[in-house]
């Protein structure tokens, strides 16, 4: 990094609904890295590019995605996320800014993720809910899911729960905790790990509601981890339901 730029880092959210997942993508859809980088680019007129911790999948959500840039303007950082605002759609809105050391990078340094998964429980829709909550409207075996999510919980290979289209990642994750909670209509699994493989999140929590359903027995989940068979897992829930909330850097 020239010695004119300072790094700064800002926490992110934004409704996932209108993009093409984080990543920019060649073919020029809209993504939530271009987005930003369009932003700086007004702001600062200077080509910047925009790294984010978690490259979120179309239609996933996030309000603690952190992201960073190299820049050599004179804004202070702690202004940059307003000073940005102006250029940004109404989807995206910058939470945090501040500087970073030089090392820092938003993937590389994170040491861990938390993703919480929304599920609608009520007997019908909720439309006010439906870009940001799966609907389930048959009955859940609560106490089948958290069993499952207890199950889930280590270090292990996970190829069961990866999707095919992603490129070579060790399958050997840490999953720290899974918890399932209720509010009011609404059920959420909140899943904190120190790494993902593609569509990891949306697997766990499908197989967890398939648990709930009686189509999974959660004493099979250490057989299903052990197998590596993506086909005995539980289907990858719809990304309108996902949300990254929190990156940690310690």
């Amino acid at each position: 990094m020239p010695s004119d730029e300072k790094k700064i880092m800002m926490v992110v959210a934004y409704d996932g609904s209108g993009f093409h997942g984080f990543q920019r993508q060649p073919e020029g859809l809209r993504t939530v890295q271009a987005e930003l980088e369009k932003a700086v680019l007004g702001l600062t007129g200077v080509p910047s590019e925009v790294f984010g911790a978690s490259r979120t999948d179309a239609g996933v959500h996030a309000t603690g995605q952190t992201t960073h840039f190299a820049t050599s303007s004179h804004i202070p950082a702690d202004r940059m996320g307003r000073a940005l605002r102006r250029f940004l759609p109404d989807d995206i809105s910058i939470m945090n800014s501040e500087s970073a050391p030089p090392e820092f990078h938003a993937r590389h340094s994170a040491r861990g993720k938390v993703y919480v998964y929304t599920i609608d429980r009520s007997p019908e829709p909720i439309p006010m809910s439906a870009k940001f909550a799966a609907h389930i409207g048959a009955p859940l075996d609560e106490k089948k899911m958290e069993r499952a999510a207890e199950l889930l919980v280590g270090t292990n290979d996970y190829s069961a729960f990866r999707n095919e289209g992603s490129s070579p990642a060790d399958p050997v994750k840490t999953i720290r905790a899974i918890k399932i909670s209720r509010y009011g209509p609404f059920m959420s699994i909140t899943v904190t790990g120190k790494a993902f493989l593609y569509k990891m999140a949306r697997n766990l929590a499908g197989t967890i509601v398939e648990a709930g359903r009686g189509r999974i027995d959660p004493e099979d989940i250490p057989g299903i981890i052990e197998s590596k068979d993506r086909r005995l897992a539980g289907p990858t829930m719809p990304a309108r339901g996902l949300c990254l909330v929190k990156v940690f850097y310690e």
